[in-house]
This record gives structure tokens, C-alpha cells and sequence, in this order.
């Protein structure tokens, strides 16, 4: 049995729902949360989706099961805002998921492991689960015999799993009307070593206030960086996307990768930012990757 509550957003994707509770029926949570979004109005088939994807939760193991479903449709990122602060009314720090990712085994631990270490410290903000830079299980082992840490600082959060703690997320909002572009760049500022990287946040944090756009990812980085905070992420990726399609452009579709084990960990000695594999994420997935999934959602795509 898993004693930390885990809170699971679901949609419509009754295959994919089925992959990952196939996970926690292993784990065996002894809370689920189960957080689904309302079909599109006057969509039937996708009414129907979502009550099929709803089904699929039926825990055979001792566990509560706390549902939150919504009859009209709210889109992604209002979802997961909605469903967060229905969380954490109840929990006071937990393990988040979505229908279309597949976490590690290893995953459940890790999280564990680091809400106990860092709980009392509110620098740290979230607790990844996604490492998006091409490393095999054999690389990492041989960082391991070296001695190095199992995890680093970042100042990216990964939204594809993740855990945190209510007072990390408590202020959370998606609105960003208060902020001018000046203060944004402040708030950028700290976290990036070059000119480029600095215009592209403040530009995308603008088009979002600008146009009062709710992009959840997005706006929750800047929430990290306006409390001077830092992200949790292994050196070994521990969660699967599965829910990219042939619709999605290639560049998005490569951000798949496979999740492997990573207990026991090592931990750093030192709690500052990684700007090295930082500037790796910018370079290779947010200006490119992430770039074009911005674009897609931009045009209508509701993924975010």
C-alpha cells in the first residue's frame, strides 16, 4: 500500500485512463482523487468518452476514492486549476497525474521520498517527474557509480506528473493582468544566463497576460519564479507521455520517452539552480518542442 494521495485529471481518453491505472493498481494508493472535465456541449460522442473514461476507476484494493467530475466542459488548464484547489482543500501535499501519461513504478517512491525531505522548505516547488533529455538507464547507472546526485535544481517544471505541497500552490492563479512587462522581467531575470532566453519568457508571459490566455504550464512557471522558487527533476526520467498523435508535429511527438527506475536515489549536496541543464531545456525544448505545442494551443489546440 501507497500512503501518499494521489490525484489523477482525467478527459476523454478511456485507453490511455486505462494504462496508467493499471500503474496505481500495482502501487495501490490508499487515497485517489479522480478529477474529471465535462465532454464538449452538444458533442455526444465526447460526453460519452468521458463517462467511459470515468468508468475505468474501480480501485479492487482498500482505498478512498474522492471523485470531482464536471458536467460542462472546462478545457485543460481550467480543469487542473479547478482540480488542484479541490485537492488540496483536503490534502495537505500530494502526487498529481494525468490520463495521458504512464509513470515509472520508481516514480511513486521518488515522490515520497522528496515530499518528506523538502516539506519544511519553501524554496522547492514541485517535485518533476519528466527528465526530457535523451538518457538511457546504463548512462545514469554509471553517473551513480561516480557518486553524483540522483536528481538536480531546476527552474522548469515538468507538468506531466508531478507532486507538490498545498502551501506551494495555494496562491496559484492563472490570471497575469497585474503584471507589466517590466515586472516580468524581473521576475524572469534570476533564473536565465542569456538575453534570448530572458525575451522569449517575458514575450510568452506578455502574449498570455496581453491576450488573457489560461495556459497552465506556463503561467505555473511563472508562479515558481515570481516566489524565487526551484524544481525538483531526475537525472532519469520516471514518466511517459503517451498521449501525443499523428496530429501533433513531429518536434512535439519526439518528447516521448520511456520512464525507468530510479531507487535508490542520491542526494544533491547543494540546493541551487542547475543553469547547465537549464539552458539544455530552453535550447532543446522549449524553443523548439514546447515552442511548437504553444503555437498549436494557441490556434485552438486544447491540450495546455
Amino acid at each position: 500500500m501507497f500512503n501518499v494521495p494521489v490525484l489523477l485529471i482525467l478527459y476523454n481518453r478511456v485507453e490511455e485512463t486505462h494504462n496508467v491505472f493499471q500503474v496505481l493498481r500495482t502501487v495501490q494508493p490508499t487515497e485517489i482523487y479522480v478529477a474529471g472535465d465535462g465532454g464538449k456541449e452538444g458533442d455526444r460522442e465526447d460526453i460519452k468518452l468521458t463517462y467511459r473514461t470515468r468508468s475505468v476507476i474501480q480501485p479492487e484494493w482498500p482505498c478512498q476514492v474522492h471523485t470531482f467530475y464536471q458536467e460542462k466542459h472546462l478545457g485543460r488548464s481550467e480543469m487542473v486549476f479547478e482540480a488542484m484547489k479541490w485537492f488540496f482543500s483536503m490534502e495537505e501535499e500530494g502526487i498529481v497525474l494525468f490520463e495521458d501519461t504512464v509513470p515509472h513504478y520508481d516514480f511513486f517512491p521518488f515522490c515520497e521520498t522528496l515530499l518528506n525531505q523538502y516539506r519544511n522548505n519553501e524554496q522547492i516547488f514541485s517535485i518533476n517527474g519528466s527528465y526530457l533529455r535523451h538518457r538511457s538507464r546504463q548512462k545514469y547507472k554509471k553517473r551513480m557509480r561516480k557518486g553524483e546526485s540522483s536528481y538536480y535544481f531546476s527552474a522548469y517544471s515538468t507538468a506531466w506528473g508531478f507532486a507538490t505541497w498545498r502551501n506551494r500552490w495555494n496562491d496559484f492563479t492563472l490570471s497575469m493582468e497585474d503584471y507589466t512587462p517590466d515586472k516580468l522581467r524581473g521576475i524572469v531575470e534570476p533564473y536565465m544566463t542569456r538575453n534570448r532566453q530572458k525575451t522569449y519568457w517575458v514575450s510568452r508571459f506578455n502574449m498570455l497576460r496581453k491576450l488573457n490566455k489560461k495556459y497552465w504550464a506556463y503561467q505555473y512557471l511563472h508562479h515558481v519564479w515570481s516566489h524565487k522558487g526551484l524544481c525538483i527533476t531526475p537525472y532519469l526520467n520516471l514518466v511517459t507521455n503517451i498521449g501525443f498523435t499523428k496530429q501533433d508535429s513531429r518536434k512535439v511527438r519526439r518528447l516521448k520517452r520511456n520512464a525507468y527506475p530510479i531507487m535508490p536515489i542520491t542526494h544533491p549536496s547543494t540546493i541551487e539552480q542547475n543553469k547547465k541543464e537549464d539552458r539544455y531545456m530552453f535550447r532543446h525544448i522549449f524553443k523548439r518542442a514546447f515552442l511548437r505545442l504553444f503555437q498549436e494551443w494557441l490556434m485552438g489546440n486544447k491540450k495546455a
